[in-house]
This record gives structure tokens, sequence and C-alpha cells, in this order.
């Protein structure tokens, strides 16, 4: 080294040993002075940016000096693992898949790329591949704890519960401060209706980490299923103070706040379209000697259905004691106690061979709310599919589509969200208005299309989906107004031959529409655009939208 140069490579070593140690500042000096000498430094180009977007820089801004490095050097399995990690941040979930898949070409023996992908498959809802993916971490890498917690996520969404519980209960065994795991065995345990498992689990997140949010709002509903409303209200309200922008905790607490007892049972048998589409469906799929499991009992009217349509038995859950004890005695006043079956649990606590014979030939289910989806209804559809059904099950409904529309209606508006009324500032009142969409009979209120109807989303019980999804659509005003915000509906698919939809201008109707309002009203002219986002969660259906 003449006059005691050091060379580029040497520099590299030093950088990339302060990077190991931490000194990120130094580690990312070392590397621009590279850079200065060569520009064409793969590895510099590659950790540079790397530093930089562990110091705050967003991913798009520095995607394309990992592409550079990539065109530079494409045999550097970290390179493609650093670009798949920056796609999956920006929501890139198949780019991000298949950056990860390259990098495991290479070198299949970094657990943590394995991991990588099998996050970004789950979210793609390729379940079984992620976890195959997260199998291979753990057989390159036994001691990569997340990998063994994300194991556990993989298995709940194919409805293997206790395996899922296993992986939990491991990862927090090998670490105990493991807020995820101990969040994700909270819910499980939740799922499996062991409340007060879940609240100590919920307790130990929010002592890890007071601004676990999502810990907030579980262990909330844990405390309200114990009956203990006040200890919950108390955990929402200070969260809610303590996070006064978050959309799921401001839910939990309006949810808390307008529970009632459940008054709609009383116009839902009395919804006739309904009701035959239910009775017309069971008819056709029930055979003589089927067992029929259905959740969601309620008054027990569809269960006896399914008797009536030829059910040797009938097994139904109801998770209100109250409306369980309802159905029983429905159920016995009309002479169908000993062929129907009420059991007064969730659906995911039902064994075969204890609570169910066998399992069940036909499955019916009448989870839907105003707005279609109500909380949980897919991983409760999805565990029913995976552990309670025969393969060749006929499950009703079958299918949904969901339809929007825009609407101008100002009366409906004043009070979503309540503001100014008659000139006095009502705006406390708003705590109380039940959260999310709000119900609207297009047939008989203020209301006025402005846009064509759209559709939605698309649900198909008959196979697994993604418990959260999202899409952008665009919808044109068709008249000049005022949008106050999207209408939306439902045809539900019953079977091959019959399809209920909620837009029935029928006043036995007792679904109705959903309307979710926006923040404020937005002046249209014929022709102007809109971009519509339709989603959903395991808690709602939602829609946003921005005029283009």
């Amino acid at each position: 080294m003449p006059g005691g140069a050091v060379t580029a490579e040497t520099m590299v070593e030093e950088a990339l040993t302060a990077l190991a140690e931490g000194r990120l500042d130094e580690a990312r000096q070392g590397f621009e002075r590279v850079l200065t000498g060569d520009p064409d430094h793969a590895v510099a180009l590659h950790w540079a940016a790397v530093i930089a977007y562990q110091q705050g820089a967003a991913p798009d801004a520095i995607l394309g000096q990992i592409d550079r490095a990539i065109a530079l050097d494409g045999e550097q399995a970290v390179f493609h693992n650093s670009r798949g990690a920056l796609l999956y941040a920006l929501g890139r979930d198949l780019d991000a898949a298949e950056s990860f898949h390259r990098s495991v070409r290479i070198n299949d023996q970094d657990g943590a790329v394995w991991n990588n992908l099998g996050n970004a498959l789950l979210r793609l809802n390729r379940v079984d591949e992620a976890e195959n993916c997260y199998r291979q971490a753990l057989a390159v890498a036994p001691g990569l704890i997340s990998a063994i917690n994300n194991l556990g996520v993989a298995l709940k969404r194919r409805g293997r519960l206790d395996k899922a519980l296993i992986c939990f209960r491991e990862a927090i065994l090998h670490m105990p401060d493991f807020q995820d795991a101990h969040l994700n065995l909270g819910e499980l345990y939740y799922h499996l209706d062991m409340v007060p498992e879940a609240e100590a689990e919920f307790r130990r997140c929010i002592e890890l980490n007071p601004d676990f949010r999502q810990a907030h709002a579980s262990l909330a509903q844990c405390l309200h299923d114990q009956g203990r409303r006040d200890e919950a209200l108390e955990i929402l309200r200070a969260a809610h103070a303590r996070f006064p922008d978050d959309e799921d905790i401001d839910f939990m607490l309006r949810l808390q706040l307008s529970s009632i007892a459940p008054a709609w049972h009383i116009p839902m048998v009395n919804d006739e379209e309904r009701n035959q589409a239910y009775d017309g469906a069971l008819r056709r799929a029930v055979k003589p000697g089927d067992l029929v499991l259905e959740i969601g009992t309620g008054s027990g009217l569809v269960a006896m259905m399914a008797a009536r349509a030829g059910a040797e038995k009938v097994v139904t859950c109801e998770v209100l004691p109250l409306m369980a004890d309802v159905a029983r005695e429905i159920i016995d006043k009309n002479g169908l106690s000993e062929r129907i079956t009420v059991l007064t649990r969730k659906s995911t606590q039902l064994q075969v061979g204890a609570d169910l014979p066998d399992r069940a030939d036909v499955f019916v289910s009448e989870l839907i709310n105003i707005g279609m989806l109500s909380p949980n209804m897919i991983p409760v559809l999805q565990h029913a599919r995976e552990t309670l059904l025969k393969p060749d099950a006929k499950i009703i409904p079958a299918a949904a589509t969901v339809y929007g529309a825009l609407i101008e209606a100002p009366q409906l508006a004043r009070i979503n969200p309540v503001r100014q009324v008659s000139g006095f500032d009502l705006s406390p009142l708003d705590m109380l208005r039940s959260p999310g969409y709000a119900q609207i009979d297009m047939a008989a209120d203020l209301v006025r299309q402005i846009s064509q109807p759209f559709k939605a989303l698309e649900f198909d019980f008959r196979l697994n989906m993604p418990e959260r999804d999202a899409r952008i659509l665009q919808a044109t005003a068709t008249s000049a107004g005022i949008v106050h915000g999207i209408a939306f509906w439902f045809d539900l698919v019953m079977d091959d031959e019959v399809v209920y939809s909620s837009a029935s201008t029928a006043r036995t109707n007792h679904w109705k529409q959903a309307a979710e309002f926006f923040p404020q009203p937005i002046a249209v002219q014929p022709g102007d655009r809109f971009l519509v986002i339709a989603g959903y969660d395991n808690t709602r259906i939602f829609f946003k939208s921005a005029m283009l």
C-alpha cells in the first residue's frame, strides 16, 4: 500500500465491524468514504442504504440504491433480503416474496430470510407455504424465536389451534419478554374462551410496553366478557386519552358504550325474505340422516328449519346465556328438543366426539350484521371448516358480494357524527353513538345515490380467506350534489339457486343497508371521480374516499 493508503476492502471491513457493534454513524461514514472513491462498490451501496433505513429513511427513498447494488452483484443473498424487507415495509408483498425467494435460492441456510419469506406469504394468504417457510427457518436456525411465534400464527390461521398454542407458549418460554408472542397467546386464549388466561397475557403485554395499543383494546374486551364492564370502560377511557387518534381503541370504546341487549332478534325473525332464503337452502342441502351444525342460535328458528328439512341431529351454539335459554324453550315448545342440542359456548370450543357425534354434513350460520361482516366472523368460519365439518359439507350461506354507492344524505349526516344541533354543541353525545357504519333504509330515508353502484368486496365462505384485506376502487359522481358518505349492501349467496339481497325495499328487511359517513361532506359535479378504499378486518367492513 503506497504511502500507507487504506484499501476500499479494509474500509468496508471496518465499517461492517462498526455496524455489527451498533455504531451506525461510524459505519455509515465508512461506507460513504468507500463510495466516494468507488461509487459502484456494491457492498458499500447496500449497507449504506440499510443504515439509512435503520436511521429513519423512507423505504421507497432508498429502494433504488439496493436495486443498483443488486445490478452490480446479483449473487449476494443479503442484497435480495434487504430489498424484500423494503418492499414488505411498503406493502408490496408479492414483490417482497419474490425478493426473499431469490435470497433463499442463493443461500438456503439463513433462517431469518426463510422467516421473512413466510411473513410475506402469510400476508398474501398463502398460509400453507408460509407455514413451510417457518418450519424451514427453524430447521436451519432452531433458536429463531420469532419463527416459532410466526409458525403459531400460521397454524392458527389454518384452524390448528392446539399446535398454535404450543408455539406461542414455547416462544414465551425461550423469550419471556416477547410481547408479540404474549399478544398472540392472549388472542388465542380469548378465541378458545379461556378469558382469564387471555386477560393475564394482555396485562403482560401492557406491562412490557405501555404503548402496545392493541393490548389495551383486547384487555378491555376480556374484562367486558367477564362482566367487569366498569373496569373495561376504565381501561378504554385511559387508552383513548393516551392514544386519541387510534381508530381501533375509539371503536372499542364506542362499542362498550353502545352495547345493549340484542333487541334485533325480534325484527330478524320477522324478516320473511331472509327466512325463506334460509329455509329453501336448507331444504335443498339437508338429506335424511344428516348432522347439521349451526353457529349463532339466536331464537332457534334456523336450527328448527334444519330439523324440519330432515336432519337427524342439529347441534347449535349460542354464546349469550339468555338467548340460549330462550332458544331451548322455543325448541322444546315446538317438540324438537330430542333432535336439536343448544350449547352455550363459542363454536371454537366444540369438539368432535364430545359436542358433535361426528363432523357435520351441513353447516349453517347467521353471523351477518347490517354491514354483512360481523366481528371475528372469518376466523370463526375458517375454524369450523377446518375442524368441525366434513370435507364435502354444504355451507349456508356459501358466499357474499358487497356493493356500494356514493350518497347524499343531509339528515342522517347531521348525526353521523353528532356535532351542532339546533345551535348547540352536542359533540360529547357522539361517544354514545354506535361506532363504524350506521344502518339506513334507502327506501324510506332521505338518501340520494349520486353514483352508480359498484362492486366493493367479495367473500367465499367455502374457502380460506385473509382475515383482513383492502382494495382501491373508483367511483364517479353521476349528478351534482354533496357526498356525505358511501351506502353499502350485500347479496348473500345461499346456494346455487337462491341469492338474498339486503338491498330489498321490503319493510320486513331487518338488515336494511349500511352507510359509512365521511368526516367532512364533499361537493361534486357530474363526472367528478373518487378513489374509494374498500376493506375489511376482523371487526368490520370499512370505506374511505378521496376525490381525484
